[in-house]
């Protein structure tokens, strides 16, 4: 009796293994998020957003127009 392995058996290990390991576009994404987490000045702006939209303190965007118009937006030479 053997006790060799066959190609077939290799084959569904490295396929299970394929499906359990992360993926890049995860991994980079992952550190992305820990990049803003671990910024200070980030956090802030997320939060004084969160607390602008949930006090109505939102204005509608449809055109470039609309966004260029907005006295907080300076155009850079």
């Amino acid at each position: 009796m053997s006790s060799g392995v066959t190609i077939d058996q290799v084959y569904q290990e490295i396929k299970k293994i394929r499906e359990d390991m992360v993926k890049r576009e995860d991994l980079e994404a992952l550190i992305d998020t820990v990049e803003i987490l671990s910024n200070p000045t980030a956090m802030q702006a997320i939060k004084k957003s969160d607390r602008d939209i949930r006090q109505g303190r939102v204005k509608a965007i449809s055109s470039v127009d609309d966004l260029l118009s907005h006295p907080q937006i300076r155009a850079t030479p």
